[in-house]
């Protein structure tokens, strides 16, 4: 019942949306974002410490920690604001939001018929990022995690499928993985958050200990498949820049269990050299290393 009414209540605010003009769309929800960064400060301390984690103590000024964690709250309203517009916008106006750099590395790898895995990060407008690699460079599996709230993920999932997606849920993912992409299909794994140690294999990130997901290194050593990492940069307002990336390194010897380590952690080299380059982009409020170092979001 409560799942019924709080969908009610998102589809009235899904056409309220709708009927904004674009500006006031887009001003409506820069507006959502610095009021939600005003009484953030539990995020924002979990944004800063991740920051001081990652640059040392002394490697960003204030400044620089107040301009990351208020971006970090415009792109979540960014994600949310393409949720809806993804569902209505025509594919002629959504192209005109994006240019591609390094699109051959995937277009030369589609053309040779390999198998082909995207890796990437809460980074950019993600949401964005899925409609134009669908809509605009291949459809792919991509893999959601399921909410308490079943009717708006349905409106969400389809959303995503119209342009070509097809979603799979974490819940016994990687069978299903595994046969979509042993029958050629393009699979896109986002591989940056936190995982158990059970779960997670150890990595090295930002210099420091962390557990990452080695799904996307497994599935590629058993189907011999090409990791390529993307990542969408937020330009002007309604305008992205989608990046494609050398292939991460494939590595085949007589002990699995070492490879799949190796690979696990040059995906991690590839998703931190990804945020390097426009720090401000990556979801900084995620409490990526509790797992290896909860004591610092204690403090």
């Amino acid at each position: 019942m409560i799942d019924k009414i709080l969908y009610y209540i998102f589809l009235a605010f899904v056409f309220i949306v709708k009927l904004m003009p674009q500006n006031f769309r887009n001003f409506f929800f820069k507006t959502l974002a610095d009021i939600l960064y005003l009484f953030a400060s539990k995020t924002k301390k979990i944004i800063k410490t991740n920051l001081e984690l990652a640059f040392g103590k002394d490697g960003l000024d204030q400044k620089r920690i107040n301009e990351i964690s208020k971006y970090c709250f415009y792109n979540m309203a960014l994600w949310v604001k393409s949720s809806i517009e993804n569902s209505f916008l025509s594919k002629e106006v959504m192209k005109n939001r994006f240019e591609f750099e390094n699109k051959d590395i995937i277009d030369d790898a589609l053309a040779q018929n390999k198998k082909i895995i995207l890796i990437s990060a809460h980074f950019g407008n993600l949401e964005v990022l899925g409609y134009a690699l669908n809509a605009f460079v291949t459809p792919m599996v991509q893999v959601a995690r399921e909410s308490n709230f079943k009717l708006i993920d349905k409106f969400i999932t389809n959303s995503r499928e119209k342009v070509g997606a097809k979603i799979v849920y974490k819940e016994g993912a990687m069978r299903k993985l595994a046969k979509e992409l042993k029958q050629g299909k393009v699979l896109s794994l986002i591989i940056d958050q936190n995982i158990n140690y059970v779960e997670g294999t150890a990595v090295k990130f930002f210099g420091h200990d962390a557990h990452q997901t080695s799904g996307a290194a497994f599935l590629a050593r058993k189907f011999d498949a090409v990791v390529i990492p993307v990542a969408i940069f937020n330009k002007d307002i309604d305008k992205y820049r989608v990046k494609f990336y050398e292939p991460v390194e494939h590595i085949v010897t007589d002990d699995s269990k070492d490879d799949i380590k190796k690979m696990t952690q040059l995906q991690a080299n590839a998703i931190e050299k990804i945020i390097k380059e426009d720090p401000k982009q990556w979801f900084w409020c995620h409490k990526r290393w509790k797992s290896t170092n909860a004591k610092i979001y204690k403090q």
